[in-house]
């Protein structure tokens, strides 16, 4: 299975939320990225990292303190801290780059990868994951 390229990731985000801004959906991946690095453990993160392409990588690492304790986050929370980091208007703009996100690394995790990340979210969280 060929991984995608970092373009190839956010074209995908763009063809998935129909917002044609290049520019909005980096950083809204960016932020969906981090809340999600964040919800995890250090360890699970690491392993997201490493299947990811370098460019994503690195966004994926930026802010990534040591010995840092997964962040409790509901749906809500989640959406809220997209919302904030991106400065968007909505949560349901939130939650468009949210599914679309988990969409394109769903497609670029291995499926037991892909897992380990769903294993470890909250059950309203599972569900964004699953319907992605």
């Amino acid at each position: 299975r060929d991984s995608m390229t970092t373009l190839t990731f956010y074209r995908k985000v763009i063809e998935e939320t129909g917002q044609a801004n290049r520019e909005a959906a980096k950083r809204a991946t960016a932020a969906v990225l981090h809340a999600l690095r964040d919800r995890l453990t250090p360890e699970e993160a690491d392993q997201v990292a490493a299947q990811l392409p370098r460019e994503l990588k690195t966004v994926w690492e930026a802010g990534e303190g040591p010995g840092r304790r997964p962040v409790k986050m509901h749906r809500k929370e989640f959406y809220e801290r997209v919302k904030a980091e991106v400065g968007l208007a909505s949560l349901r703009e939130s939650r468009w780059y949210t599914v679309a996100v988990f969409v394109a690394l769903k497609e670029q995790l291995s499926p037991g990868e892909a897992e380990d990340v769903w294993a470890q979210l909250p059950k309203d969280l599972k569900e964004v994951w699953e319907e992605a």
